[in-house]
């Protein structure tokens, strides 16, 4: 009986390891949970201070940066009217993260769940913008931010009202790169009652005679224009100000780690193409002007063409393109200023081949 009683414990004992009973089992993380290390790090919209007015003309940026663990991540981006119901809804698959931004242009989405016309465009009172990442398994959000929006009729409409919300700066969010953004503008003599080609070329002038274009992974001592350790106070008290106006609704921050990652270059005034266009948008963003970064090949004289990066900017309503590291370039070599400056797409054909643009 006993020697039978063993081998009835022993085929128990199996059969709990085969099926499972009795074992404790993994804890795996719900569904619709944020993973670890996605993220949507920022969300903002560039309303100005009464609003968006939805308009012939007029378009609403909205930007984020988008932190995924994957390659590429789905996303969602839904405006909500105070009910709680969608009045936009639109899916972006395989965006690789990084900057994300999209022009809407204040009409409701089809099929939305408020039930409004997706011919006209919304109508006045606070909405809620939300971005989320989507779980690539079912498409359930696994990390989300959200942020308000005022539509109201009393915000200029059209052109007008796209230059109003295209003054507003943007900053990174980061104290030490927006304190030295700040610091560069003043150098360049950038002032808010300047236009915006005036303040475009400021930027440019000053970036093509103060930064250099320096190998600076192959080595060597750097001299800092910025001593960030010394200047605490006033960044911090830089920060207080910034936080102070972004709360009223005067600038935004973007969050953006692929600018804020060009901190080190900065502050010495060195780079390569990608860091050289990195910072001509920071300071373009802060100084109020939408600008972004396009990425391709330069077509040289010889035939042959080189991985490199370049800009656009958004002047009185119109994209123009400027090569800020070509120009320094060429200054260093004495053959003078704005050479590469404020060029039309077709002109920009001619010496560069487009293949992405932030």
């Amino acid at each position: 009986m006993k020697k039978n009683l063993g081998v009835y414990v022993v085929v128990l004992a199996v059969l709990c390891v085969v099926l499972g009973f009795g074992r404790a089992e993994p804890v795996w993380a719900e569904e619709g949970n944020p993973t670890e290390g996605t993220d949507v790090e920022s969300l903002t919209v560039s309303a100005g201070k009464k609003g968006y007015h939805p308009s012939k003309g007029n378009y609403l940026v909205i930007r984020s940066y988008i932190r995924t663990e994957e390659e590429t991540a789905d996303l969602c981006l839904k405006i909500y009217n105070k009910k709680g119901n969608y009045v936009f809804q639109k899916k972006f698959k395989n965006h690789t993260g990084g900057s994300f931004s999209y022009r809407w242009k204040g009409k409701p989405s089809k099929k939305n769940a408020a039930g409004v016309s997706a011919k006209k465009y919304v109508k006045q009172g606070k909405y809620t913008v939300e971005l989320s990442v989507l779980s690539k398994v079912n498409q359930l959000p696994i990390a989300q931010k959200t942020c308000r929006l005022k539509i109201s009729k009393k915000a200029p409409a059209g052109k007008a009202g796209l230059m109003e919300a295209a003054g507003i700066p943007i900053l990174t969010g980061d104290p030490e790169v927006d304190y030295m953004a700040e610091q560069i503008c003043k150098s360049a003599k950038v002032d808010k009652t300047q236009n915006q080609s005036e303040k475009v070329k400021r930027i440019y002038h000053w970036m093509t005679v103060n930064q250099k274009h320096v190998h600076y992974y192959e080595g060597g001592t750097f001299k800092k224009y910025y001593n960030l350790a010394s200047s605490r106070k006033k960044i911090d008290a830089y920060k207080k100000t910034t936080d102070a106006l972004y709360k009223n609704g005067s600038l935004i921050y973007n969050y953006d780690q692929a600018l804020i990652q060009r901190k080190w270059c900065m502050e010495r005034r060195i780079g390569v193409c990608t860091d050289q266009a990195a910072i001509f948008k920071i300071l373009c963003n802060h100084a109020g002007i939408q600008a972004g970064i396009c990425s391709g090949y330069y077509l040289n004289r010889n035939g042959t063409k080189a991985p490199h990066a370049w800009n656009y900017a958004v002047v009185g309503g119109r994209t123009y393109y400027y090569d800020v590291d070509v120009e320094i370039q060429n200054y260093g070599k004495g053959q003078g200023d704005y050479y590469w400056y404020q060029k039309t797409r077709s002109e920009a054909n001619r010496t560069h081949k487009f293949i992405t643009i932030d």
